[in-house]
């Protein structure tokens, strides 16, 4: 695109992607943490379970840049989920000081019976789109999610953490 999208004049919140992409997210994350009411976990949560579950364990570091949560508030959602025994903290087998998380058979059944409940919440919403819409749109979002990463990784090469 030659051409500026955004200019000063033309600029506002409710067409910029950033906003509009933002508003979706945390309008999801409402929606989806009313409706794991049911479960004995909250949405945040099984974010972390479910990403979990697709390997064997993780640092909190990898966990922290993946999921956008800072140190602290990690530490918190951790500390919730070891208290339930749905995760663990174990000693790295490379380094001892380090410590990984890894999921635990109780967090990879919530993860799996939440996953059901977020399939739930997605279908209802792509419901009044085609599938060829959803596949279009997720195909965009995905190709914008790239741009950025490659973007942050032009900007701060050194320290931006790496997409897993």
């Amino acid at each position: 695109m030659a051409e500026k999208y955004y200019t000063l004049g033309s600029f506002k919140p409710e067409t910029s992607v950033g906003f509009l992409i933002r508003r979706c997210g945390v309008l999801l994350s409402q929606v989806a943490d009313r409706r794991f009411g049911s479960l004995p976990i909250s949405f945040t949560q099984w974010t972390v379970l479910v990403w979990l579950a697709e390997r064997a364990h993780a640092s909190p570091t990898e966990l922290s840049a993946y999921l956008g949560h800072d140190m602290g508030a990690l530490t918190r959602v951790v500390d919730e989920l070891e208290r339930g025994t749905l995760v663990r903290r174990e000693r790295s087998l490379h380094d001892r000081r380090a410590v990984q998380i890894a999921i635990t058979p109780e967090g990879r059944r919530l993860a799996q019976a939440g996953k059901r409940v977020v399939l739930d919440l997605l279908n209802s919403v792509l419901e009044p789109y085609s599938k060829t819409d959803a596949d279009a749109l997720i195909s965009l979002l995905r190709r914008f999610l790239t741009q950025i990463q490659e973007h942050r990784q032009r900007c701060n090469p050194i320290t931006a953490p790496q997409e897993h």
